[in-house]
């Protein structure tokens, strides 16, 4: 019974970054998630990686990022180069790579690298960030499972 209550209360203040360039696109996996997580206490989106970085210590528990963040900002740094910026500052971050590279080898091995859930960015791809949350949530250990385990 404690761990229930525990597991619920540590829950409760779990934080979500979005870190997605198209901003309908974020605001709908927003949306989309605080539907079926209302535990969630914050979701949070952020148009280029840098600014989600500068957010980091507030300790998000997952970050989800795009692949392609600077399709839009030229500038700005691909979702890889967050995703390895934000396990240098912060390791123990569950990190879903959401992207719509049709050639997942492109980006696998970095995946395996860090430790990081894929999901590709087609009509199931809300469904299967839903089911990583999920498992991410409710897994003791900080192994992130692929939607399709």
């Amino acid at each position: 019974m404690f761990t229930k209550n525990f597991k619920k209360a540590h829950l409760s203040k779990q934080i979500i970054f979005i870190v997605e360039d198209n901003e309908a696109y974020g605001k709908s996996l927003r949306a989309f998630i605080q539907a079926h997580f209302p535990e969630i206490k914050e979701i949070k989106n952020f148009r280029i990686g840098e600014m989600c970085l500068m957010e980091l210590h507030r300790n998000p528990g997952i970050v989800i990022v795009d692949y392609f963040l600077n399709s839009k900002y030229e500038d700005a740094h691909n979702g890889l180069e967050i995703i390895e910026q934000i396990k240098n500052l912060k390791p123990n971050t569950q990190i879903i790579v959401l992207t719509s590279q049709e050639r997942p080898g492109v980006i696998i091995d970095a995946i395996k690298k860090y430790d990081c859930g894929y999901v590709q960015k087609d009509e199931n791809a809300f469904k299967y960030v839903k089911k990583l949350i999920k498992n991410i949530l409710t897994r003791k250990d900080s192994a992130v499972l692929q939607p399709w385990e």
